[in-house]
């Protein structure tokens, strides 16, 4: 346990009372959690690269041959590029966790084959998709989540950085932070607004932590442009208006709120974070620790009852409830955090994995007589 401290606006100090081990300082030993990385480790090694890259080469106007993946990879499907993020993040953390060269050296030819590909767009975009997905979006067309797949090419990019120190993945996550920016500008804010309707991961987060990373101050204010205020404004007032509303879609933005705390000392983001945490673990939460109901918090808090069925706790939800939960123990170490994050991730994570292949569970169903049902490769 130490004290990380950072600056807030007026330079008074934030304290994280503790904080994490580095990766690089833990090495698990023989046991469910070790078993269960080397199933995904294995999983890791043998996608292939090309095709990972197929989406973006397309969209660069760059040539490939490869075959294209399936699932919410395909050419077709409006998220294209997400997962490639999610394996640049994957990469890095299996290189702090257990030394893997291997993913390290399979991540450095991501980056700088996507750094080929923003060179060849040559206005610090990148995505597996056409920019014209982001005139949509901000122009109220229907359109599958833009700002939510460059959230996560965003985090992996930034990731490589942070845990090899690969240098090109920052050159490369800065140039889309200046595109961003060049774009967000020509919005006003009840056009940003109204574009923040349509998930957009967890882009204050991702930003925020850029700006602690390069000290760019227009990091800092392109952060606070993806904060909904409609969402918001009600939690830090303490008001419950959750109802309806699509979970994973507003966990993240709550995980921004808590990280803006951390690195400014905005004591509205801390009433955010620690207001909504206590609502969704005492009055919207399952035996299991998760949340939500075919996605979404179908009901008032503390009327669970008929919320029970196979499309229980999206494993999204909580993995980004551990995230926020890590955050709200580093400011205050109290043994309810600690209580909540060990249910969780024994209920929600440890066994959505298919021991056999390594394969995961989109949701953990939670009514009488149902089964578990995995992903595919």
């Amino acid at each position: 346990a130490g004290g990380t401290r950072v600056k807030n606006s007026e330079g008074k100090p934030v304290v994280q009372r503790v904080h994490a081990f580095d990766l690089k300082q833990v090495r698990l030993l023989d046991g469910p959690l070790k078993q269960a990385t080397v199933r995904n480790q294995k999983y890791l090694r043998e996608l292939e690269l090309d095709r990972l890259l197929h989406n973006f080469r397309v969209t660069a106007g760059l040539p490939s041959s490869a075959e294209p993946l399936g699932g919410w990879e395909s050419p077709t499907t409006e998220l294209r590029g997400h997962f490639v993020g999610h394996f640049l993040t994957a990469c890095a953390l299996m290189y702090a966790s257990f030394d893997d060269h291997v993913l390290k050296a399979k991540g450095d030819t991501v980056v700088a084959e996507l750094a080929k590909c923003q060179q060849a767009l040559g206005n610090g975009y990148l995505s597996g998709y056409p920019e014209e997905f982001i005139d949509r979006v901000e122009t109220g067309k229907q359109v599958w989540a833009p700002w939510y797949t460059l959230h996560k090419i965003y985090a992996g990019l930034l990731d490589m950085y942070l845990l090899t120190g690969n240098k090109q993945a920052l050159e490369v996550v800065r140039s889309m932070a200046e595109w961003a920016k060049r774009r967000t500008d020509r919005l006003d804010d009840e056009a940003m607004q109204r574009m923040l309707k349509v998930e957009f991961g967890g882009m204050s987060e991702v930003l925020f932590n850029l700006y602690a990373t390069t000290g760019d101050a227009s990091h800092m204010a392109l952060a606070r442009r993806f904060e909904k205020r409609e969402f918001l404004d009600p939690l830090a007032d303490h008001v419950d208006k959750l109802r309806g509303l699509h979970v994973n879609t507003h966990i993240p933005q709550v995980i921004g709120s808590a990280r803006g705390y951390e690195i400014t000392g905005e004591p509205t983001d801390r009433e955010i974070a620690l207001y909504f945490w206590s609502q969704i673990v005492n009055a919207r939460s399952y035996a299991t620790g998760g949340t939500s109901w075919g996605e979404v918090w179908g009901s008032d808090p503390y009327h669970l009852a008929t919320q029970l069925g196979t499309s229980n706790q999206e494993s999204c939800t909580s993995y980004n409830m551990l995230k926020l939960t890590s955050q709200l123990f580093s400011w205050n170490p109290d043994p309810a955090y600690a209580d909540y994050y060990e249910l969780l991730f024994l209920n929600g994570i440890l066994p959505t994995q298919n021991p056999s292949d390594g394969m995961l569970m989109y949701y953990l169903p939670l009514g009488s007589g149902w089964y578990k049902t995995f992903g595919t490769a």
